[in-house]
């Protein structure tokens, strides 16, 4: 019983951290897209004229760096919110092991003769 204590508090503790990740993740998320967002809108302002396509092709190249760190960003968002979500399913695990233990036990101490 004791090592099923320990398990939740270690998974308990795994989640708290990836709460804490998930929130930085998802700060970083916004920081980037504004950068990305802003970067974009003035280079559409500094595109060299030319036909749609081109002036396009211009700024993603120019706004090639902000968009990377975007897609980073929203990547390890994404990552920390599977690690909480795997800790929370881990730990529901563990605390249905300690409800079919418990049931196990309840019945064999009640159990008739």
């Amino acid at each position: 019983m004791i090592q099923y204590q320990q398990e939740i508090d270690r998974l308990s503790r795994l989640i708290d951290e990836g709460i804490k990740a998930l929130a930085s993740a998802a700060h970083e998320v916004a920081e980037a897209e504004h950068d990305y967002r802003k970067a974009k809108a003035i280079a559409w302002m500094e595109a060299p004229p030319g036909t749609v396509p081109v002036r396009e092709s211009w700024v993603d190249s120019e706004t090639a760096d902000k968009k990377k760190r975007l897609d980073i960003a929203e990547g390890m968002r994404v990552a920390s919110l599977e690690a909480v979500r795997s800790r929370r399913q881990q730990l529901s695990a563990v605390q249905s092991l300690l409800a079919a233990y418990k049931a196990d036990a309840d019945f064999h101490r009640t159990r008739p003769e």
